[in-house]
């Protein structure tokens, strides 16, 4: 719902205008449960505040599990199922989103603490008498426990000094039989041993083999992607500034998901609404629902430094397009233009089919197929490790190959794949 509220094209509302009665009634509503919603958020933070045994860094270690510095939906399902709460995946990632600030899915500590303070913090007079009061509540409990401790360790009370170094002789023992007790217990010895932050769980060995066939099917997409691109490239008279005006007619230097609707409407391609949206979800990088110029080139630019020099050298045409939008270029261009944008949607859709199908494996886990694939434990994915895992199968990957599929999980252009890029909803 929320990404067809953002693709829908903006109307002018003048200054003095009003919109229909039951939007503004509906948005009322909202604004309302919100302000409801933060004022018993900031009383509970306020009481969270108040203890003094709570603090914003141990809440924190307590739902990073894993100890990888972030909360992700993995880790804070994890948490929520410990205390007996079962979340769905869409609850968990609300929550991930109200928290999130720099928009990567996951939260930082950083993130994490600003959240729980609360608006109005306590005084230090408050904090003070929260302590004294705990102290006081301590002391009088030791207090009520001193007769019968005494009473349990020397009858004799009233004896001379024998009678007392009997007394701390039993003392002494009863001291130290419950550290012996301890260091016996068969509890203790039977409870596993804690796990080292450097042996993360990886993918048993039947989903590691589906893990790469998946990915040789990727390849096997990319591929087919990238000789597209070079045979477009090839052809003289296309140039990406004519292949922008055909979804720019505005001029704004951006085109939204109806513009793209628009302009493949009027060259002959007609795609679903899913294939629309998969295709803006790979080439945003800015994550706003819109493509600049520059992220609409790396759509068109091939791998190979060649031919994306040839195309970007290209100037515009100049021609006007009677007819139809994509007249700027001769008739094989367009109908290979047209072409690409198919090649576009079928790879989008065969990839995200991939995900899904390893999604609804039970036995899968994005957090563990990441460790399988992070051959030396350093918290990122490089193409020499896509290429190890991948060829420990048997599968023959060149170097333009393992750039491929690492350039396709790759959102900030790196060089390395962290969990955050390959942890998000959609591929």
């Amino acid at each position: 719902m929320r990404n067809i509220t953002l693709d829908r094209p903006s109307r002018y509302v003048g200054r003095y205008d009003s919109l229909p009665r039951d939007i503004e009634l509906a948005l009322l509503d909202i604004f309302e449960q919100e302000l409801a919603l933060q004022r018993r958020l900031d009383i509970l933070k306020g009481d969270l505040e108040v203890r003094y045994d709570y603090s914003a860094y141990a809440a924190y270690r307590s739902v990073d599990k894993y100890n990888d510095g972030r909360i992700s939906t993995l880790n804070l399902g994890s948490f929520l199922r410990s205390t007996g709460h079962y979340a769905t995946e869409r609850e968990l990632l609300t929550i991930i989103r109200r928290i999130d600030t720099d928009g990567d899915a996951t939260l930082s500590y950083a993130e994490f603490a600003e959240f729980l303070r609360s608006a109005n913090p306590p005084a230090r007079q408050v904090l003070e008498e929260a302590d004294r009061a705990h102290r006081a509540s301590s002391a009088e409990k030791f207090r009520s426990s001193l007769p019968a401790s005494s009473s349990n360790s020397s009858p004799l009370k009233q004896g001379g000094n024998h009678s007392r170094a009997h007394s701390q002789g039993r003392g002494a023992a009863s001291f130290q039989s419950p550290e012996r007790e301890r260091q016996s217990s068969p509890l203790r010895e039977s409870s596993p041993p804690r796990q080292s932050p450097q042996r993360k769980p990886i993918l048993n060995l039947r989903e590691e083999d589906e893990l790469v066939h998946s990915l040789r099917d990727l390849i096997s997409l990319e591929r087919e992607l990238e000789s597209n691109k070079v045979t477009l490239a090839l052809k003289s008279d296309f140039n990406l500034t004519d292949a922008f005006k055909i979804f720019d007619q505005a001029y704004r230097g951006s085109v939204a998901i109806h513009d793209l609707r628009d302009g493949l409407s009027a060259i002959g391609v007609f795609p679903t609404s899913e294939e629309v949206e998969l295709f803006i979800t790979r080439y945003d990088e800015n994550k706003v629902r819109r493509l600049s110029i520059r992220e609409f080139e790396q759509a068109f630019l091939a791998q190979d430094g060649y031919y994306a020099g040839m195309v970007q050298r290209r100037p515009s045409n100049y021609k006007y397009p009677l007819y139809r939008r994509d007249d700027c270029f001769l008739a094989d261009t367009a109908i290979e233009f047209r072409n690409m944008w198919r090649v576009h949607f079928k790879v989008e859709s065969a990839a995200e089919t991939i995900r899904r199908r390893l999604n609804a494996s039970p036995y899968f886990n994005v957090y563990e197929a990441f460790n399988s694939l992070d051959l030396n434990g350093d918290a990122a994915i490089t193409k020499n490790e896509f290429r190890r895992l991948i060829e420990s199968r048997g599968f023959y990957v060149s170097e333009k190959e393992a750039e491929q599929i690492t350039k396709k999980f790759d959102n900030n252009g790196d060089g390395r794949v962290d969990y955050s890029e390959v942890s998000v909803p959609s591929s």
